[in-house]
């Protein structure tokens, strides 16, 4: 399995696909409890046309939690080692959640590195001031990882996949707790709760963004998504019956949306 040895020696795991080194790169961010399993219908969508990069965050998945403190700079510091060792100049980024904010304060921080970035149900504000990220500490912190992960699970799903997908919500929160620590996501949640609100990020440069929201996301406020376009003077779209994992609940629209997106001239 390939992993990146960052300069703290910190171990990350990465999946990348390469149809010609002469194919544009886009790179897949993690939301919180997401490994790279949750983009596999993405990469799978993108991969004859795209160099995909998928990787897990540190404390997530398969990577090394570190022993430095979980900040937006040292994730943004993570992935710009991981194009340097995969010789990516320039990529179009691709976010949901967490991963969104690691997305916009990457482009913020390397706008010549971002060809495109698509940030996808991203909270507006500060994580310190969500209800639901205290409850998501409490869970983990006083009833343990798989409490979390089926408090996670029903969160991150809309009414309409919850109902026409019942019998699936029990799987995907035993894969959740499966796929990550309880140490990793406790050490994410608390630094988490110091970001500053992502309606402050606005990116240096002309970068072409799009900002996709559920209409059914129960985590994110749906006034958070106008928010963010105008701080990254960004695009919109709304996948109306789909909640805050809109690739896993909505996958054709929303492959067709970013594909769309990242390439205005196929479609």
């Amino acid at each position: 399995m390939p992993y990146l040895t960052t300069d703290d020696n910190c171990r990350l795991y990465y999946a990348y696909t390469e149809p010609s080194p002469d194919a544009p790169a886009v790179i897949f961010l993690n939301g919180l409890a997401q490994t790279t399993t949750y983009w596999h219908s993405q990469a799978i969508f993108l991969m004859d046309d795209y160099r995909v990069l998928r990787y897990d965050g540190r404390a997530q998945g398969r990577s090394e939690i570190g022993g430095e403190a979980l900040t937006p700079f040292r994730h943004v510091a993570d992935l710009r080692a991981l194009c340097d060792h995969l010789e990516i100049e320039s990529a179009s980024l691709v976010g949901l959640s967490h991963g969104a904010y690691i997305a916009a304060a990457f482009a913020d921080r390397h706008p010549e590195r971002v060809a495109r970035l698509v940030v996808c149900n991203l909270r507006a504000g500060r994580y310190g001031e969500s209800a639901i990220v205290t409850r998501w500490l409490q869970k983990l912190t006083g009833e343990g990882l798989a409490a979390y992960a089926r408090d996670v699970i029903r969160a991150a799903t809309g009414h309409t996949f919850r109902t026409e997908h019942a019998h699936l919500i029990d799987m995907m929160a035993k894969a959740v707790a499966a796929r990550n620590s309880q140490a990793g996501l406790i050490r994410q949640l608390e630094a988490m709760q110091a970001y500053p609100p992502a309606g402050e990020i606005t990116p240096r440069g002309k970068i072409p963004t799009l900002v996709i929201n559920g209409g059914e996301d129960e985590i994110v406020p749906a006034a958070d998504a106008g928010i963010l376009a105008q701080s990254l003077h960004a695009a919109t779209a709304t996948i109306e019956k789909a909640g805050h994992s809109l690739p896993v609940e909505a996958p054709e629209e929303f492959n067709l949306i970013v594909r769309n997106f990242l390439n205005p001239n196929v479609g």
